[in-house]
């Protein structure tokens, strides 16, 4: 059966009841407050008050910020740049070697956390001989195959689409 209302019962009490109808249970609470216990089968079901909601709530909100925040950090990690990976170049020093959009190679990242650009680049086409280094929100993480599509597609237009010979 369900409880309504404003709850003063202690659990595993037993408590006497004072009448009885085809749907329901009366008791008397801890408070001496007359209750309706709905039946449900035959058992007693006690549904939850509004603290106990409430309470129920909370720790579902903390169960699922822990979740969330496990989820960022990993996200965080998966995103965080490390020699060999691939990135778009989405902004940078005026002047620059590298223009926004282009594909650079991470080839090292500085361990001091003072490094004003911690993350030195090259040109996965032209090597060693076009370097730069960046700050990381310069740079978006890229997969091995965005990486090579956008090279393909940068040569294609170079080549104005047609196949060399």
């Amino acid at each position: 059966m369900s409880l309504r209302g404003g709850l003063d019962v202690t659990v595993g009490k037993v408590y006497e009841i004072e009448r009885e109808t085809p749907y329901a249970y009366y008791i008397h609470d801890d408070a001496g407050d007359e209750r309706e216990c709905i039946k449900v089968n035959e058992d007693l079901t006690y549904v939850a008050g509004t603290m106990d909601i409430l309470a129920t709530k909370r720790t579902q909100l903390a169960t699922l910020t822990a979740e969330i925040a496990q989820l960022e950090a990993q996200l965080a990690e998966e995103s965080r740049l490390k020699v060999g990976d691939y990135a778009r170049v989405v902004d940078g020093p005026d002047g620059g070697r590298f223009e926004e959009n282009e594909i650079v190679m991470v080839s090292e990242i500085a361990r001091a956390q003072s490094a004003i650009y911690p993350i030195g680049v090259f040109s996965p086409v032209l090597g060693y001989a076009v370097f730069e280094a960046f700050k990381p929100e310069h740079l978006v993480k890229i997969t091995p195959e965005e990486a090579r599509a956008s090279l393909i597609a940068k040569i294609d237009a170079h080549f104005g689409g047609q196949e060399a010979k």
